[in-house]
């Protein structure tokens, strides 16, 4: 398998290739700038992080539409009926939302132009696997959001030895803690809802399951686990997570 540099090289020769390659879920929504941080001129390491941060940017892009569609006059906003439900999706939007706009300001500010946002389209994850539609209701929303917010932690986690720069460490990380509150979050309401069946399992690699470990496969992922999953979470390669969101990317 190609390393990350190899991948985030080939990614950049065309525009559908770059969606893809930075439509990873990454996590941490870094918001620098509201963090003060600034920047020397720009050098060749912090291309690098440049290319990092859109690719965190594309994952916001695309949590930030998911939970937008859920809350306000969000296509599915009418299909959430419990309160905290409801809350919870108004949170979370608000979250990427800030996120995304955090880093575009903070691409922009390290003369770097923010990838623009792919064409997404959730239907493959609202569609069971003989072709029926889902119902939408408080239950797949919360699945669906447990399956990007681990995938955000492990992807970044995969990617943060790769920055260069201290200060863009230290501020991912501020916000990835947050994505991480998120995961489990969503897993205590889950559980307070008793939609979780298995709320005391360990695990570091959610959402994917014990049965099929490497799966990308949404349809493979096991949704079931502790609110406070494991001590270490295990990282995501660029590869992996491209293969994920894959389906989501048009």
């Amino acid at each position: 398998m190609p390393d990350d540099t190899q991948i985030t090289s080939a990614v950049n020769s065309t525009s559908r290739r770059q969606f893809m390659g930075y439509a990873a879920l990454f996590g941490g929504g870094m918001a620098l700038v509201s963090c003060g941080v600034t920047f020397p001129e720009l050098t060749a390491a912090e291309k690098q992080d440049i290319d990092i941060l859109n690719y965190a940017l594309t994952l916001e892009y695309l949590e930030a539409e998911f939970y937008n569609a859920f809350t306000g006059s969000g296509a599915y906003a009418s299909r959430l009926v419990n309160a905290r439900v409801r809350e919870y999706a108004a949170e979370l939007a608000l979250h990427e939302n800030i996120h995304v706009k955090a880093l575009q300001d903070t691409i922009r500010s390290l003369n770097g132009t923010p990838v623009a946002k792919p064409n997404i389209d959730f239907s493959p994850l609202l569609t069971n696997s003989d072709g029926t539609a889902k119902t939408v209701n408080d239950e797949l929303f919360l699945a669906l959001a447990n399956t990007f917010e681990p995938i955000g932690v492990r992807a970044y986690l995969g990617q943060v030895a790769r920055l260069s720069n201290p200060q863009l460490i230290a501020a991912a990380a501020a916000i990835h803690a947050v994505e991480a509150n998120h995961v489990s979050a969503v897993q205590e309401l889950r559980v307070e809802l008793r939609y979780n069946t298995a709320p005391t399992r360990q695990t570091d690699i959610a959402p994917q399951s014990a049965a099929k470990p490497t799966s990308t496969a949404a349809a493979d992922f096991d949704p079931n686990y502790s609110p406070t999953p494991t001590a270490f979470w295990k990282a995501l390669t660029m590869a992996e997570v491209l293969a994920i969101v894959k389906p989501v990317i048009k």
